[in-house]
């Protein structure tokens, strides 16, 4: 039986006369040949996250739990909500803060990512593409801590967790295609020019409030929905609370889209990437 490394493999190789289907499998091509790198790249910046603190990863624990703490908190004892109970108010803006956290992370750092490790990149020959996935591991280990805070949260308030929430990993494969392209067009952007860094930092506090983290648009009619998603990560957050809090089937227009937009993302982050990578050794 073949591995699906090596069915990947042979796609790949019969496609080296095709060359959109070479285009099209390189990305996770080079992230399989590459998977023993990333894994200690990865395992590296783990470990140097929490080297000097006594508790280590009970800080990665402690800040979500805190956060959802203090919104349910502030939800039912000091503002009224009128949609709907305020534990799943609570609850639903949780969901968007993990959302937006694990964005705003990923997008802060990316202009920086490649000059970070420029002492790799200069002095070996190292595949600087995996850089993007690191990161993207990385950040998913403490959004991941969040998540799991979350379903024990809505086990305990509302009592269970609906069937719906099994599709929650179909939600998140457009998403991480999604960011990943971003963070590829952004460090390669950002080794030419410190201001993609400086001018992510100035955006990110006004992007939070045109993302529906304290607020929803599922009950908006289509069209007002469909301007809403003008923003890409809005999609997910919607559909991330219809499924682990409504218990209801995402929308099918509206998951297209997010398909569609996250592929284009993903590969034309790529290709700029792959395009200056042999610029930015240079510059950074």
């Amino acid at each position: 039986m073949k591995t699906k490394s090596s069915v990947l493999d042979v796609a790949y190789r019969s496609g080296h006369e095709k060359g959109l289907v070479r285009f099209l499998a390189r990305p996770f091509y080079n992230a399989l040949q590459y998977r023993e790198l990333i894994r200690v790249v990865l395992g590296r910046e783990l470990h140097q996250r929490f080297r000097a603190s006594y508790f280590g990863w009970v800080w990665a624990a402690a800040t979500p739990l805190l956060m959802l703490l203090v919104f349910v908190a502030v939800f039912s004892n000091t503002l009224k909500v009128e949609s709907g109970s305020d534990m799943n108010f609570a609850l639903s803006t949780f969901i968007g803060i993990l959302f937006f956290n694990l964005f705003a992370e990923l997008v802060t750092r990316a202009p920086l990512l490649l000059s970070e490790h420029a002492h790799f990149i200069k002095k070996s020959i190292f595949p600087s593409e995996i850089l993007a996935w690191t990161s993207m591991m990385r950040s998913l280990a403490y959004a991941g801590i969040g998540f799991v805070i979350f379903l024990a949260f809505e086990l305990y308030i509302r009592g269970g967790i609906p069937p719906t929430a099994l599709l929650f990993p179909f939600i998140l494969l457009p998403l991480f295609l999604l960011l990943l392209g971003i963070v590829w067009l952004l460090s390669a952007l950002g080794a030419f020019t410190r201001d993609i860094s400086f001018m992510i930092a100035s955006v990110m506090p006004v992007v939070i409030f045109a993302t529906p983290v304290f607020y929803t648009s599922l009950d908006a009619p289509l069209s007002g929905r469909l301007i809403a998603y003008i923003n890409p990560l809005a999609p997910f957050i919607e559909m991330a609370r219809e499924v682990l809090l409504l218990g209801r089937l995402p929308d099918l227009l509206s998951y297209s889209i997010a398909w569609g937009v996250s592929i284009f993302f993903f590969y034309a982050g790529y290709a700029f990437f792959m395009r200056f990578r042999s610029v930015v050794v240079d510059v950074i």
